[in-house]
């Protein structure tokens, strides 16, 4: 037997979606694109992580040589 829900109030549902935090974000991210703050070219924001900064490479090499 399905599941169904039914919403009685909403004014009450929209509040609580409204109060959720990843709709909050969204409203905010829709109102810094609405003001130009964010470029049109799209893409994801991820970055690549930065090259390792370590030597450890270079550590096993010389280990390997004593």
């Amino acid at each position: 037997m399905p599941i169904t829900a039914v919403i009685n109030d909403w004014n009450q549902f929209n509040a609580f979606l409204a109060a959720q935090p990843l709709c909050q974000w969204s409203v905010q991210k829709q109102q810094e694109i609405d003001r130009g703050m964010h470029s049109e070219r799209g893409g994801s924001g991820i970055r690549p992580p930065p090259p390792k900064d370590d030597n450890a490479d270079l550590m096993a090499a010389l280990s390997s040589m004593a």
